[in-house]
């Protein structure tokens, strides 16, 4: 790891093998966390949000085990702290980049008192993050407009620092939100690496596929497989773009989603040995619901 100029950037990783092997698992090692949180996101059978749902209606499951809903509260009240993760690489560049800022823009006119931004980038081999969350809003849209598109993607080297993503954040409410086309070109990580890092990331990843071209990974999966599974395992959401100009149309769609979730917490007990645990959460009904897959702890 390298340092970079103070103020603008976190990370600038050389991908060199060893050390980056050592990043990425002392994460997962230190995965075990005192509180997990569980984002969850309820439709009715025509795919409206519902966001009137009382805890009662809640059952909560950890390895087919029902466990009792201690803590719950709904999301829409509360500050809320986005990280967005932009893919600045050469197939980003012009029009691309152009409709990313504008989506971000849905984001930030909505911002209330108490709410967070970060920006982080990747693209060159170098991830930098160019505002830290605590830092003034305002400060985000002139970064966004110096942004520009060069070199190769290491996208799923990018992923395997999302648990660092949140690092400062003060607000209850986080997702963060992936820019990208999906092509990764560059990365020392595989797809399946950067999945097990993102298991146990405490918060939703939402990704945003823009005009994702065809083409398998050495997995045998297509570029939006890889991008669905991510945000899949953390329970949040994948959304392609197939037009540019409906990009700010899907933000600000997300943008109303968030505010209408719900969030279960729990602490884990210390029962049973720390390993990989599969989350459920039902609710009786016509209703679909959507929440992360699981964590990496003892038993509730």
């Amino acid at each position: 790891m390298k340092p970079l100029s103070v103020g603008l950037c976190l990370w600038a990783f050389a991908f060199g093998g060893e050390a980056w092997a050592q990043e990425g698992q002392a994460f997962r090692d230190q995965a075990e966390v005192t509180t997990v949180l569980v984002p969850v996101t309820v439709r009715d059978s025509k795919g409206r949000l519902v966001a009137h749902l009382e805890k009662e209606a809640f059952r909560f499951f950890v390895d087919g085990m029902e466990f009792p809903i201690t803590s719950f509260w709904r999301e829409g009240g509360l500050p809320i702290a986005y990280v967005f993760v932009v893919d600045t690489s050469g197939s980003m560049n012009g029009r691309r980049l152009a409709q990313v800022r504008a989506a971000v823009g849905e984001f930030l006119a909505a911002l209330k008192p108490g709410d967070e931004v970060s920006l982080i980038t990747f693209g060159a081999g170098e991830v930098h993050r160019r505002l830290r969350l605590g830092a003034d809003p305002a400060a985000l849209p002139p970064l966004l407009d110096r942004l520009s598109g060069y070199g190769t993607t290491a996208l799923y080297d990018v992923l395997s620092v999302a648990p660092r993503f949140f690092e400062g954040a003060r607000a209850l409410r986080r997702a963060a939100l992936l820019f990208t086309d999906g092509v990764d070109t560059a990365s020392q990580l595989t797809a399946e690496g950067a999945l097990m890092t993102l298991e146990n990331l405490q918060d939703p990843l939402y990704v945003f596929g823009i005009e994702p071209p065809p083409g398998q990974t050495e997995e045998g999966l297509t570029y939006e497989q890889v991008l669905a599974r991510f945000a899949q395992a953390t329970g949040g959401r994948y959304m392609r773009v197939d037009k540019l100009e409906a990009l700010r149309a899907q933000a600000a769609e997300l943008r109303r989603e968030l505010s209408q979730r719900y969030i279960i917490a729990f602490t884990p007990s210390g029962v049973g040995e720390v390993k990989w645990r599969k989350i459920a959460v039902r609710v009786e009904g016509p209703y679909t619901v959507v929440t992360r897959e699981g964590y990496r702890g003892t038993l509730p």
